[in-house]
């Protein structure tokens, strides 16, 4: 079986996508009868496309970004899909088992370029759905929306989304409440989508011992009596930033050893007028390599996940990983992962009209609760168990593998290859 699997350079992909690629490619090629190409467009790196042989049985294929956007957006998008496509084109067997696997909610263009030249199966990911981010996790505002004929952006947007999982001949869904959404909004037959949570990898982090945490602290200019509160992941608002500012400054008036570390890309100045009577006592770090997040992860103390929406995320699973006692939003997605016995939840505030919060004061709670290392301790004594089976990587592979395998032996039944 060859697997091709798109890659947009989209923000995402630094974070839980690009992640989730890398976790999955890796434990599919346990696997001895599967041969992953990885299709990585939109690259800003490279001018021309680019072919990188990793392994005996993984390739890489890198398309560039084009120059300019010339024509309107639905046209350019349409080209581009075309080129991508003709691109790889060379690569792709007449025939066999060969399956399309798209992570990216805007791969619609390219999808109906592969379908009109292939009878190859494609497979969708559902990492998160559009109106999420229209409507930062407000539900309320789906209602009344005619999906069917768009008559604005917003409806166009959504009317697109739910096209793509309409074409694509399988669903994996990373939790089980978007595969909900889109049995219930989008009309998708049940028996379409999968529920594959992600996994990890755990032989790829590694603990640090209590000398080497003081030597990291130290090499970071963090006290060693400081308690370190890590977040990591997109500084937007629908990751709860501003909510969690607010809730760590409130708890700094109860202890004076706490340091809050935010490690990603976004816009953090926006956040900048929220703590100024505690500037000593939060880091902004910017994005960070993967080398240098580790050891991040080893010095934390508390990992606090307080998304206004979210899914699967690896953040939480990397937190799990390196036993970092969690806070995390008790939300859609976040809910199915762990329970009141791993975690220590903040409950949202609903308004009538939809809008999430977080009251800072329970966030403070939270976060001085965890400063107990015997509660702390209570917390982790089963992550180390999540982490190997749950959410493992090789579990991930095995139940994508089962799925692969079943859509190219019922493809492979009806007909294959090229379609002209």
């Amino acid at each position: 079986m060859e697997l091709f699997i798109f890659k947009s350079s989209a923000r995402g992909m630094q974070y839980g996508i690009g992640t989730y690629i890398r976790e999955l490619t890796k434990a599919l090629l346990a696997y001895t009868d599967i041969i992953v190409h990885l299709v990585n467009y939109n690259n800003n790196t490279y001018k021309e496309l680019t072919i990188v042989n990793v392994s005996l049985r993984y390739t890489e294929y890198i398309v560039p970004v084009p120059v300019s956007m010339t024509v309107a957006y639905d046209q350019f998008e349409k080209k581009y899909a075309t080129a991508v496509v003709n691109l790889i084109s060379d690569f792709i067997p007449k025939s066999g088992e060969i399956i399309f696997q798209m992570n990216y909610v805007d791969d619609l263009s390219i999808i109906h370029k592969i379908k009109e030249k292939y009878s190859y199966p494609v497979v969708g990911i559902v990492h998160f759905s559009q109106w999420q981010q229209l409507f930062n996790g407000n539900k309320q505002k789906l209602n009344g929306l005619n999906i069917l004929e768009p008559g604005n952006n917003i409806e166009y947007t959504l009317h697109k989304e739910k096209e793509m999982y309409q074409v694509i001949d399988h669903i994996v869904s990373v939790t089980g409440y978007m595969k909900d959404y889109l049995v219930r909004m989008y009309n998708i037959e049940p028996e379409k989508v999968d529920v594959i949570y992600n996994g990890i990898d755990a032989t790829n982090y590694k603990l640090a011992t209590s000398e080497e945490k003081k030597m990291i602290r130290h090499k970071f200019g963090f006290s060693p009596n400081e308690k370190i509160i890590l977040f990591a992941g997109r500084v937007d608002q629908c990751k709860g930033v501003s909510f969690l500012i607010d809730g760590f400054c409130k708890a700094c008036e109860s202890n004076d050893n706490l340091r809050l570390v935010i490690v990603g890309q976004g816009y953090f100045w926006e956040f900048l007028g929220c703590y100024e009577l505690f500037y000593g006592r939060i880091t902004f770090t910017g994005y960070l390599p993967f080398d240098r997040m580790m050891e991040f992860y080893q010095i934390a103390d508390i990992g606090i996940v307080p998304s206004v929406y979210d899914h699967c995320p690896y953040t939480i699973l990397e937190m799990l990983t390196f036993n970092i006692p969690l806070i995390i939003s008790r939300i859609d997605g976040l809910i199915e992962l762990l329970d009141d016995t791993q975690c220590v939840f903040i409950d949202p505030n609903e308004d009538r009209s939809g809008e999430i919060t977080f009251n800072k004061n329970k966030i403070s709670k939270t976060i001085l609760s965890l400063c107990n290392e015997e509660r702390s301790n209570l917390l982790t004594k089963t992550y180390h168990e999540l982490v190997n089976n749950r959410f493992s990587a090789k579990r991930m592979a095995r139940e994508m593998h089962s799925i692969l395998k079943g859509l190219n032996t019922a493809n492979i039944s009806r007909h294959s290859g090229l379609k002209y």
